[in-house]
């Protein structure tokens, strides 16, 4: 019996996974609009049916340079305990379980361990799960929560 499950994804040619209870949906690419004074990670704010979502950059996350959206490039739409955003990626594959033995605490030197929760080994080779509260930290949501007071329109979907 599966001890886990996790929706795998690509950015900057890594591949990473984020676990499944965090992903509400998959998205296709949409247009979203910068805002002004939000955090570097933050590239852009998308409206879903009125509920604005802050769309994130994990190059930026890591210090890594930004890989350049495409038409075809999806978002994973997550639901982290502060609120939910939008992660820019280059591609998604099908969940996958994961057996507790393929999973170990993250310790790739090419990535700061602390915004992963791991490492999962797969038929495809390994996979760095991302630790979605970590997609922003705590100065990145009172700089985004500020940036969205400033700019009026945008309510601010904490939650």
């Amino acid at each position: 019996m599966p001890w886990w499950s996790v929706v795998p994804f690509t950015i900057a040619n890594q591949r990473f996974a984020v676990p499944v209870e965090n992903v509400l949906k998959v998205l296709p690419a949409l247009l979203s609009t910068p805002l002004p004074g939000a955090p570097d990670t933050v590239i852009g704010l998308v409206d879903i049916r009125g509920q604005i979502l802050p769309v994130i950059d994990l190059c930026r996350r890591f210090g890594w340079p930004s890989v350049p959206r495409s038409l075809w490039q999806p978002l994973i739409w997550l639901k982290t305990s502060r609120r939910e955003l939008l992660l820019s990626v280059e591609t998604v594959g099908a969940v996958l379980a994961c057996e507790q033995e393929a999973f170990a605490p993250a310790s790739d030197p090419n990535v700061p361990s602390v915004l992963l929760r791991g490492v999962m080994r797969s038929a495809e080779g390994m996979l760095l799960i991302q630790d979605v509260e970590q997609l922003l930290s705590s100065v990145e949501e009172q700089r985004l929560a500020e940036a969205l007071a400033k700019n009026g329109g945008a309510r601010d979907e904490s939650v």
